[in-house]
């Protein structure tokens, strides 16, 4: 057992939290000084990935889809293919088979075909975070404070924008320059916020409430990047991930009232903001006539009833829906029908839809089936949450086969699926 092993378990609550700290940091070095010498820069570069995704979408392409490419050529010379046997990994292979089918048949295959292999990076590299390198606890625990210091920084960053720039008509954009900051505050920062939610309403000591203060810092930034969907996949996942892992009830109730009141609060003081979450969010979700996003929904559906066999190949609504939904009515064109079965519907067909469920639905079963084996260790009992938010149905959402969602994306759905290496091996 590691010392955060202990520290969560609230065993070792005498030990300042920079001591515990200390100890990590040192278990963490422990963990790579016993890998094969070749092996210890990955494991480096990958626990360096939270602060290489605060840069730009390709050095943080180029970090997830080496260590992805890394990890098949190590199991090909290794012989390993023990990785191939969980039901997940096999229904992403299936689903992913199906699209290069799809492809195939599409208008234009080799664009398609393309646009399919390159994909299939992101899944791989959730396998290869899973079966090697966080396959020991020590690293694993190591990336997910990487991942709570590069939140932290995030923050930072918008934080600065906030007091320099302010928000523009109620978004943020550092320090990319595009209005995404939102995506790494809640996807990337995803874990360690429902970690800190949870340690929150179930520990006692000084760690609880910092991890509070924490959690509800990183929730009022979420607000203020001005992405909506982004913010109620942090506040419900939060909210959720508080309840299911030994909560005091008290001290759940006066959590979610300060973070309630912290946001009505914060869209008081911007009207931009507030008119983004109040009357903008109600009209785009229940106002059909008149919703851009249901509109393009719509879209999406009608393309895909049309094309119900095969769809139209993946990555091609961005290219065909300029000619398959001129002059249609209550329709709005767009690069992706901002949900994620919609468009795996539209581009894949029925079977690829049923097959792509099967994946989603697969990753958030593991995960939920894998918090009952290990109920005192907090990562363990909260990561299907993860999952469940990010691949929840009914959410607007990016591009499916896109780039930077995708890298945002997977690496929280990476370290979920990781959290089976905090499985005793008895169970």
């Amino acid at each position: 057992m590691t010392h955060l092993d202990y520290y969560l378990s609230n065993k070792m609550s005498h030990l300042s939290i920079r001591a515990a700290f200390v100890h990590l940091v040192q278990d963490a070095r422990d963990a790579i000084s016993e890998l094969p010498i070749w092996e210890r820069g990955f494991h480096i570069f990958w626990l360096l990935g939270p602060f290489i995704m605060l840069i730009e979408r390709s050095p943080a392409d180029f970090w997830l889809s080496f260590l992805a490419l890394t990890f098949v050529v190590r199991s090909v010379v290794k012989g390993d293919g023990h990785w191939l046997k969980p039901f997940w990994v096999r229904a992403g292979f299936a689903f992913w088979v199906w699209c290069m089918v799809a492809s195939a048949m599409s208008h234009d295959p080799t664009y398609a075909i393309g646009e399919t292999l390159v994909w299939f990076r992101f899944p791989l590299f959730a396998m290869a975070t899973a079966f090697w390198l966080a396959r020991d606890k020590r690293l694993l625990y190591a990336m997910l404070v990487s991942t709570g210091i590069g939140l932290v920084i995030m923050c930072g960053i918008l934080t600065a924008e906030i007091a320099i720039i302010g928000s523009q008509n109620g978004r943020l954009s550092w320090p990319y320059l595009d209005l995404v900051p939102g995506n790494y505050v809640a996807k990337v920062g995803l874990p360690v916020f429902t970690l800190m939610v949870a340690t929150a309403v179930s520990l006692k000591g000084r760690l609880s409430w910092i991890a509070a203060l924490i959690a509800l810092i990183t929730l009022l930034i979420s607000v203020m990047t001005g992405e909506r969907i982004n913010f109620l996949i942090r506040a419900c996942a939060g909210m959720l991930a508080g309840l299911v892992w030994k909560p005091n009830f008290t001290k759940y109730v006066t959590l979610v009232i300060i973070e309630i009141l912290a946001v009505v609060l914060v869209v008081t003081v911007d009207a931009d903001m507030a008119k983004r979450y109040t009357d903008e969010f109600i009209a785009g979700a229940f106002h059909f006539e008149t919703s851009g996003w249901l509109h393009a929904i719509n879209g999406g559906w009608i393309i895909a009833k049309n094309n119900l066999l095969f769809g139209i190949g993946t990555g091609h609504f961005r290219n065909l829906s300029p000619i398959l939904l001129e002059g249609v009515p209550y329709t709005l064109i767009q690069p992706h029908p901002h949900n994620y079965y919609i468009q795996i519907l539209c581009e894949t067909g029925v079977i690829g839809f049923i097959l792509g469920v099967t994946f989603l639905w697969s990753i958030i079963w593991t995960n939920f089936r894998d918090s009952f084996k290990n109920r005192d260790n907090v990562f363990v009992a909260t990561a299907w949450v993860i999952s469940f938010g990010l691949f929840w149905p009914i959410a607007t959402s990016a591009d499916f086969f896109g780039q930077w969602n995708n890298i945002f994306l997977w690496s929280a759905v990476a370290l979920a699926l990781s959290g089976r290496n905090l499985i005793p091996q008895s169970k």
